[in-house]
């Protein structure tokens, strides 16, 4: 498939015009129309590319045979039905995360794209982050020892959704990563949740994951913090590692620190209790900054033109919403730990 991929783009609103603007920079594509069902938004999106049609029925996006791929950044709760119809119209999908609130309808959602020969990505964007991919490296080279646990803090004053919690839009982020870095699934979730804002939304919410080998994975996220914190540490029984996010000369510090345990920490006697303390280098690898949002939209039309296995596909959106909807058990049942069946 040489020619142009002609992209078609639902959702013009605080999001969508970050994608536009990354397919309109991209050789090989070609955006053939936007849909918005709001007038002022396809406005401001024409004010900053004029060559751009735009339209608010999206009726014409599904009728218009030449468009290969639906793009889609709409409110989660729409998520379902614009999927299903673009899938139904032969064309592939790509749909910002969270893929939907309900597993068992994403699932059917990816049958039908195996039915009709079409591709669904998910856009957990951090999966394409230089960072976090060198941070996987790490990991498994060994250099950490073994895995002890992970922990994330996502937080911020705002942006407040109405339409998902803090789980579903920020710890899903973190979620993501912590099964990249592990090559796994959680099979127990539990979380706990605060709504000051909305008593029926929480804006604040402190998440544990539990893996198939004992790992402890922990996120804690909200809306309502002075501090905007995008960080992850992992901890290891040999080195440690911070990554942040938001520090764009050394995203990711090592540190050659540990505490061991001398076997006689467990005998009776008192005096016999020893601890050893490392605290060695600090490391700052020289990581190379990407633009992870235009390389997993390039992922896509890669995979498209069958070049490049899906990385963030419908099904593993399926299984993280899975976990996310164990998440909101969890926070229903008082952060009781919830098995989840794979």
């Amino acid at each position: 498939m040489n020619q142009k991929i002609k992209i078609g783009v639902i959702g013009a609103g605080r999001w969508g015009p970050n994608l536009i603007g990354a397919f309109n920079r991209m050789d090989g594509v070609e955006l053939t129309r936007i849909a918005d069902i709001n007038p002022i938004a396809l406005q401001s999106l024409s004010n900053r590319f004029p060559t751009l049609q735009t339209t608010t029925s999206t009726e014409q996006l599904f009728e218009d045979e030449s468009i290969d791929a639906i793009v889609i950044c709409t409110p989660v709760e729409t998520h379902m039905e614009l999927v299903q119809t673009s899938l139904s119209a032969g064309k592939h999908v790509f749909v910002e995360k969270p893929f939907g609130q309900d597993s068992e309808h994403c699932n059917q959602l990816c049958k039908l794209a195996d039915k009709n020969g079409l591709q669904i990505l998910v856009g957990h964007v951090f999966l394409f982050n230089a960072s976090i991919i060198a941070l996987k490296k790490i990991i498994n080279s060994g250099e950490l020892g073994e895995l002890l646990h992970l922990e994330a803090h996502r937080t911020n004053l705002g942006p407040v959704r109405k339409d998902v919690n803090a789980v579903w839009d920020l710890t899903s982020h973190d979620l993501s990563i912590f099964d990249f870095l592990l090559d796994d699934l959680p099979i127990e979730v539990s979380c706990i949740g605060s709504c000051k804002l909305d008593p029926q939304n929480a804006d604040t919410s402190y998440t544990t994951f539990k893996y198939k080998n004992g790992t402890l994975a922990h996120a804690h996220a909200s809306w309502l913090n002075p501090r905007k914190v995008r960080q992850i540490t992992v901890i290891g029984s040999m080195k440690m590692v911070l990554w942040d996010d938001l520090n764009m000369d050394n995203p990711i510090t090592i540190y050659d620190s540990s505490i061991g345990l001398d076997q006689s920490y467990y005998s009776d006697s008192f005096a016999s209790h020893r601890l050893s303390y490392k605290r060695g280098n600090v490391v700052l690898p020289n990581i190379s900054n990407n633009e992870p949002l235009f390389d997993e939209l390039k992922h896509f039309i890669n995979v498209i033109q069958g070049k490049e296995k899906n990385r963030s596909s419908g099904k593993y959106g399926t299984e993280l919403a899975k976990t996310l909807q164990g998440a909101d058990q969890s926070i229903r049942n008082g952060g009781k730990f919830i098995e989840i069946s794979r």
